[in-house]
């Protein structure tokens, strides 16, 4: 998450490659061979949105199992206050910032809420999903 203190707004995305992510969410991907979880988060942010961003905390996790109990996917959260350089779009969705006292379920994408608890509650580290893709439980501290 990457949040604006001046304007108290967050970059928000809204992805038009995934249909189950209709709505504001936030620009993020996958980690590459030999790439560190922080680096990935610096890289996917460039290439959806043009930021340069620096000064990442962690925040928690997020995970989703499946039927086969030897899958899992893992989200690794992390927010900032640190960016620069000029806002682009990129083929994976619109990107603006958006009031963060206006997101709501309504106008978000699937268990984007649920991040937003653990981008924001310092006593609310992860969430998880007995289903890929799936709403979220959260767990706090």
């Amino acid at each position: 998450m990457i949040y604006n203190e001046e304007t108290k707004e967050v970059l928000v995305e809204d992805k038009t490659d995934v249909a189950w992510k209709f709505g504001h969410t936030f620009p993020g991907g996958h980690v590459e061979k030999n790439e560190s979880l922080a680096d990935a988060m610096v890289r996917e942010v460039f290439e959806e949105t043009g930021l340069k961003i620096s000064h990442l905390e962690s925040c928690g996790t997020v995970e989703w199992f499946n039927d086969d109990p030897s899958y899992r996917r893992i989200g690794f959260l992390y927010r900032t206050t640190h960016f620069s350089g000029q806002l682009t779009q990129s083929n994976e969705g619109k990107i603006y910032w958006f009031p963060l006292k206006e997101l709501t379920e309504a106008n978000t994408a699937e268990s984007f809420m649920q991040f937003l608890k653990i981008f924001t509650d310092p006593h609310t580290v992860d969430a998880t999903s007995p289903v890929m893709n799936g709403s979220l439980t959260i767990i706090r501290k």
